[in-house]
């Protein structure tokens, strides 16, 4: 009798310290996450110090301002997103790859970008390469965040701040090429549209 209450609490206890080593992960990656933005940030200004464009970064809003909303977002975030969800996590990060790519051509090809990351004649600078990888990671994460949610857990704080991030993103857009561009105008209405009412209308 004894043997069988051993055997009926051992997995138990087997899956409280599975659980408490899973949220020591979850914090740890909360904090490489949001350790990102700052990363990419430096690495852009000291490569934009080195091609001599650290004057056009400083008037890229986006880089200056709106990414540093992804600080506490990713921090949040983390907790968030089932990880467990391996394969479709890995079917978002080819997604957002594409995406992004195709969002840097785009601005090559029409000669969008302000000169830190990609220049007039359409070269792609180390700062570009560097903040594609960021903004490719950054959208891992958003979309995942709609798509790859935990059960039953509260979501209010990163909600609020991807809606902080969509929006000033797309003020900043317009301040720096006094319009409204496409490529931000579409980014500004699916983010809204899948952080806001998605969940709603798929009761997530």
């Amino acid at each position: 009798m004894a043997a069988t209450v051993q055997n009926q609490t051992a997995p138990k206890e087997q899956q409280e310290v599975l659980t408490q080593h899973e949220a020591g992960l979850v914090r740890l990656s909360g904090v490489l996450l949001a350790l990102l933005p700052a990363l990419s940030f430096v690495a852009q200004y000291l490569l934009s110090v080195r091609q001599g464009t650290q004057s056009l970064m400083a008037r890229h809003l986006t880089v200056m301002i709106v990414d540093w909303v992804f600080i506490p977002f990713n921090f949040v975030v983390a907790r968030v997103i089932d990880w467990r969800r391996g394969g479709r996590i890995y079917v978002i990060a080819c997604v957002s790859l594409a995406l992004n790519v195709l969002t840097y051509s785009y601005w090559q090809y029409n000669g969008i970008d302000l000169g830190h990351m990609i220049t007039k004649s359409g070269v792609v600078l180390p700062a570009g390469w560097v903040h594609l990888v960021f903004s490719t990671l950054e959208m891992v994460l958003l979309v995942a965040f709609v798509f790859c949610r935990r059960p039953r857990i509260d979501v209010k704080i990163p909600t609020v701040l991807a809606v902080v991030y969509f929006v000033i993103m797309g003020i900043c857009g317009y301040l720096m090429h006094g319009a409204f561009l496409a490529s931000d105008v579409t980014v500004f209405l699916a983010g809204l549209f899948f952080v806001l009412l998605y969940p709603r209308l798929v009761h997530i």
